[in-house]
């Protein structure tokens, strides 16, 4: 399996206005063309429109739809993917913010997942995105060397799953990680700040990486594995799924 990056975001902020699909789509234009779609659809396992452009996709943008359940007829939003088959090669949906039939409210997801290159600026878009997406949790990831292996690949981390959306879990800390909403009384900033981790406070949370660069996980992954290991200390204990490295 070729390296891939993974963006996730769980979030219980509104996404239905379609000024939130300008701002994702705009956001997948801060790379120039790399990561624009080139397909856009309800269903991320069949694409039928083209991307023509960004008001091309204010018509599949959260749509609304409805569905029978126990009798009654309910409203709902439609998810927004699109894909891009050439260099750089990536596919990502969002599923938008809900309340389900006992009143509760279900976060939404963004999600994205790509081919690994050095060209993207993957920090900017992630940080874009926590920016107007602002996060209950946000994970930015590249998989590459030892958590490609078989025995590492098919756990929630890798596909960039929190698990239950109303009760969320955190499997692994990536690369770069967001904790909002009540995730955010996890984080001890002052302690994260002062045992060298770059830290900053972003709305209701914040915003830690590993290290400085993303790509010290592809250059020299045992640094990155060690001071995710580091990290991991200043959190409490049973807060992550996965506590060995691999």
């Amino acid at each position: 399996m070729k390296p891939y990056i993974q963006i996730a975001i769980r979030t219980k902020v509104e996404t239905i206005g379609w000024n939130s699909g300008e701002k994702l789509i705009d956001s997948l234009g801060l790379n120039g063309e790399l990561l624009f779609p080139e397909q856009v659809s309800h269903n991320a396992d069949k694409f039928t429109e083209p991307f023509l452009g960004k008001a091309s996709c204010e018509s599949v943008w959260a749509s609304k739809a409805s569905i029978r359940a126990n009798g009654a007829l309910l409203d709902f939003y439609q998810d927004f993917a699109w894909r891009r088959k050439k260099a750089i090669k990536s596919s990502g949906s969002v599923v938008h913010t809900s309340r389900n039939t006992r009143g509760q409210l279900v976060p939404g997801s963004i999600s994205l997942s790509a081919a690994f290159s050095d060209k993207a600026d993957w920090y900017s878009l992630f940080k874009a995105w926590c920016e107007f997406f602002p996060p209950q949790l946000g994970m930015l990831h590249p998989f590459t060397g030892p958590e490609l292996s078989p025995a590492e690949r098919n756990g929630s981390f890798q596909i960039g799953s929190f698990n239950a959306a109303l009760k969320p879990d955190i499997p692994n800390i990536g690369w770069a990680m967001f904790y909002g909403d009540e995730f955010s009384q996890e984080v001890n900033s002052d302690l994260i700040a002062a045992s060298g981790f770059p830290i900053e406070r972003i709305g209701n949370g914040y915003l830690v990486r590993v290290t400085d660069s993303i790509q010290d996980v592809v250059d020299d992954f045992p640094l990155f594995s060690k001071r995710r290991a580091e990290l991991k200390t200043l959190f409490r204990e049973e807060l992550f799924l996965i506590n060995d490295e691999p």
